[in-house]
């Protein structure tokens, strides 16, 4: 994966559907027991108030840019109230968030000390909304779900999802043909019937689906068992630590997810499907969208509380070790490229020695990385530049040549080789549009005929006038 996966994302507008809470810290330090009975004292220092359950999901699709229409309920409490207060503020239109004169604003309260949870607190009633306001729900919903681009479906067991909003916000998307992502809650999935993608844990997996998940076997069987229960294109099980898989009806697919240490997993489902519908919502297929959700998710277990992410920091985060990343060998690079084979990417591949790296140099990978969806960089090995260009070059060396090319954003893989020509790498990646300078118009092109046998073409690009590496190094050595 790398930073333009992440830049394909846009703005979207998206429908959450789902039960929200406030989600309260009470943050201090516990230095002794009380004398009272064996339990800590914990001296608050701070308090802290978040949106949470579908309020969280509010937050994370709002940190990454979208526009949300939010259908739940509030009670008519301080809690409440501060609830929609916290929405103006972050820009979410309050206008579809009903006020329920009955139940009161759930509220989880989690007491730490030093990043650990001693306890939580729930005060909530899990009723089902009253009639009237379910009726309100209902309405609006067939009027708002056709302008936007994703619904998510974020099921806590509160009572807000009655099964008649969850009926007719289904049958509405069906109709318009928009995607729904589903959070899900309970044992009973079959009332998810006709969503596009749901995103259980393990445990609610195994639970659904009456499957004892133990291993990659069970846990494709219980994927299988809920799909055709669900009628969903895909299950989408999350798997902590060990990442997440989707069971479609097609294949099963496993996605690792990058190691972190973790300091609170509080809402890391909540940024799982915020990501996944947004990605969704931009066209991205399933698996991209899995990706990225998985290095979302990454990022906010390894800070305290339900935390929310930006796309700038997703992208940022795949500049660390991004050079040993894109490095590839000759034997390597098949495999590296297969996924982007399998979701119909163009694949460009253009090769040169790049010694003593120039505008010359940066204007042709720009103009190839412009030709399809990912960029293979083929390079002369230091021993290669040595038979072709004699004993004094290259004037940079290997390990550096790869390391410039890998930093640029637009490159995805670079491969080094240490034939004469790339005509072996070639035939490893296989791609659709092969770039040279065009001084190489009129020449044999090594690579050309393996190219255009598979239906791919050849594309010359115009070359900056004036500049090459041995033009630099002749005037070095004059000056």
């Amino acid at each position: 994966m790398n930073e333009s996966l992440v830049r394909r994302v846009k703005p979207a507008s998206i429908l959450v559907a789902g039960d929200v809470m406030v989600d309260e810290y009470v943050i201090g330090d516990v230095e002794r027991i009380s004398p009272e009975s064996p339990v800590p004292v914990l001296v608050a220092r701070e308090r802290l108030r978040r949106l949470g359950g579908a309020g969280n999901v509010v937050r994370n699709l709002v940190s990454m840019g979208a526009t949300v229409a939010l259908f739940a309920t509030i009670g008519s409490d301080n809690a409440g109230q501060w609830f929609k207060k916290h929405c103006y503020e972050i820009n979410v239109d309050t206008f579809w968030l009903k006020t329920d004169l009955l139940r009161p604003t759930t509220i989880k309260t989690r007491v730490v000390a030093r990043n650990q949870q001693i306890v939580r607190i729930d005060e909530e009633n899990t009723g089902s909304i009253p009639p009237e306001i379910e009726k309100k729900v209902v309405d609006e919903i067939k009027s708002v779900v056709p302008q936007v681009k994703a619904v998510i479906v974020s099921d806590y067991g509160k009572g807000f999802l009655t099964p008649n909003i969850l009926e007719t916000l289904l049958a509405q998307a069906k109709s318009e043909n928009i995607p729904v992502l589903v959070d899900p809650k309970g044992m009973d999935f079959s009332r998810y019937k006709g969503a596009t993608y749901i995103t259980p844990n393990v445990k609610e997996a195994s639970l659904a689906s009456g499957i004892d998940i133990h291993d990659r076997e069970s846990m494709e069987l219980a994927g299988k068992t809920l799909l055709k229960l669900t009628n969903s294109e895909g299950i989408v099980i999350t798997r902590g630590r060990d990442g997440s898989s989707i069971v479609t009806e097609k294949s099963v697919e496993h996605f690792s997810v990058k190691p972190v240490e973790i300091v609170d997993v509080t809402g890391a489902g909540d940024t799982v499907i915020s990501t996944l519908a947004l990605a969704v919502a931009s066209g991205l297929s399933i698996q991209e969208a899995i990706q990225l959700a998985n290095l979302a998710a990454s990022l906010v277990v390894s800070r305290f509380g339900a935390a929310t992410v930006t796309l700038d920091e997703i992208a940022d985060s795949l500049k660390t070790e991004r050079e040993e990343r894109k490095v590839v060998s000759v034997s390597e690079i098949d495999q590296a490229l297969r996924h982007h084979r399998i979701q119909g990417r163009t694949i460009v591949f253009t090769n040169g020695c790049y010694d003593l790296f120039h505008a010359g140099h940066l204007e042709l990978l720009k103009k190839a990385a412009s030709f399809g969806d990912i960029l293979v960089v083929g390079v002369n090995s230091d021993k290669s530049v040595k038979r072709i260009k004699g004993p004094q070059r290259p004037i940079v060396q290997e390990s550096d040549r790869l390391a410039i090319l890998s930093a640029l954003n637009f490159v995805d893989y670079v491969a080094p080789f240490d034939e004469d020509t790339p005509l072996n790498l070639i035939k490893e990646v296989k791609p659709d549009v092969l770039v040279k300078g065009e001084d190489w118009k009129g020449k044999t092109v090594v690579g050309e005929k393996q190219v255009m046998e598979k239906g791919g073409r050849v594309k010359f690009v115009k070359l900056l006038p004036g500049i090459s590496t041995s033009e630099l190094i002749r005037k070095i050595k004059k000056s």
